[in-house]
């Protein structure tokens, strides 16, 4: 059917004009079939705003749709953003956390936090894969060698006085824990070495290298340690003290190096371990 002049309502000015060609007062006849021609305008009209309206409807069903199927994608607004960081706040430790922060918190962790009781020493570690960044940087630390495949060792002595001071109780007590941590970290390097692995440590008061060749940086343990840890830290004059989430400042930071693979260097700490076992674990 074709209704190409019939698809919009009459105008007032039409429906007069349409009036006059009828006369002024038309026949019964001519009324009915005047009442006939209006009621099809209006069918025609009718139909067609109704055409009109179903397809915008459909329009937005179909715009709807798509957006309801499209992947959830982080926006540069303040509320995306703000949603981002609530659902990566939920994976985070609380404050009431065991000895060390949850692996979720902390950076790369493949092994620990554990505790190794020795006659050498008596600390806390974790293993951890070197970010990138840090990789980076130790390649001025320790030169000449490829650290693809590091593995960063951060260790913690408990002490029994605050770091935070300097006194000569004091500095006995970090010239022991040095001791401490040379003893046990020699231990490991030995074995990892007879097995064709590279490994050093640094020494805390210099951050230079202690068995490889020295490059033009040092390592800085409180930082690597915020990088790895994420642990907090406090102003001493010009240095900064690592914060232990449950010794606080009574800790001895040092960091130990190795490209060996994980199970090479858990299986040479559990000898070491076994070595130098301690008849009763210290507190």
């Amino acid at each position: 059917m074709r209704h190409s002049l019939m698809t919009e309502p009459l105008a007032p000015s039409d429906q007069f004009m349409m009036l006059h060609h009828h006369n002024t007062q038309p026949t019964a006849s001519a009324a009915a079939t005047l009442t006939t021609e209006f009621i099809h305008a209006s069918l025609v009209a009718a139909s067609h705003s109704s055409l009109n309206s179903s397809t915008t409807t459909a329009a937005a069903q179909v715009t709807s749709n798509n957006i309801s199927s499209c992947p959830l994608r982080t926006a540069t607004t303040n509320n995306s953003t703000t949603t981002t960081n609530n659902n990566n706040t939920s994976n985070m430790p609380s404050a009431a956390a065991p000895t060390t922060p949850r692996n979720a918190r902390i950076t790369n962790c493949v092994a620990g936090p554990k505790m190794s009781y020795t006659t050498l020493a008596t600390l806390e570690y974790t293993i951890h894969t070197s970010p990138r960044r840090m990789t980076r940087d130790l390649a001025t630390v320790f030169p000449n060698l490829d650290l693809s495949s590091l593995l960063v060792v951060p260790t913690f002595q408990k002490c029994k006085n605050e770091m935070v001071a300097w006194d000569a109780e004091i500095a006995k007590e970090k010239d022991d824990r040095l001791d401490d941590f040379v003893r046990w970290s020699t231990a490991l390097h030995q074995r990892l070495e007879r097995r064709g692995y590279w490994s050093d440590m640094t020494d805390p008061a210099s951050g230079f290298p202690c068995f490889s060749e020295r490059g033009r940086d040092v390592y800085p343990d409180v930082e690597g340690c915020q990088m790895l840890l994420k642990y907090d830290f406090q102003n001493a004059g010009c240095c900064k003290v690592l914060l232990h989430p449950v010794w606080g400042s009574k800790i001895y930071p040092a960091t130990f190096f190795t490209t060996a693979p994980l199970e090479a260097l858990e299986q040479v700490i559990q000898e070491v371990e076994s070595e130098h076992a301690v008849q009763q674990q210290r507190p």
